[in-house]
């Protein structure tokens, strides 16, 4: 095993990139050639966290923007299904309901993501005892 770094050599973006390339916190202490504890301790500062969950969250919308492509050809398809009046009703129902359930899904992910990135970039609330 290689020796550990000092802890503050390894930037955030370079702790970030290994958590989400190896997707465990011991195996990204792996690349990086720094503790799991140093880790876990940089995981507990509020920065750190934003820029990874804001990091997690560029992926997933990457990763939705990549599966557009061919959601749109998906959509087309169904909608295809529900507008032929050839079709029976309960299919055409089917397909519909379809369209409307998936879009809430992606539209309720996406925003969850944005909520959360932008919860953890604001400042923490403080409160001035000198005040009272």
């Amino acid at each position: 095993m290689a020796s550990k770094k000092n802890q503050t050599a390894v930037s955030d973006e370079e702790i970030i990139a290994a958590l989400l390339q190896s997707g465990s916190i011991a195996q990204a202490a792996e690349l990086t050639g720094i503790s799991a504890r140093s880790i876990y301790d940089r995981m507990g500062t509020r920065d750190f966290r934003a820029a990874y969950n804001a990091a997690k969250s560029d992926i997933v919308r990457a990763a939705v923007l990549t599966m557009n492509r061919s959601l749109s050809a998906a959509v087309e398809v169904v909608t295809g299904i529900m507008n032929d009046d050839s079709n029976n009703a309960g299919t055409r129902l089917q397909a519909a309901k379809m369209i409307i359930e998936n879009a809430a899904k992606f539209s309720d992910r996406l925003s969850e993501a944005d909520k959360l990135t932008a919860d953890l970039a604001e400042p923490p609330l403080s409160f001035d005892m000198t005040k009272w």
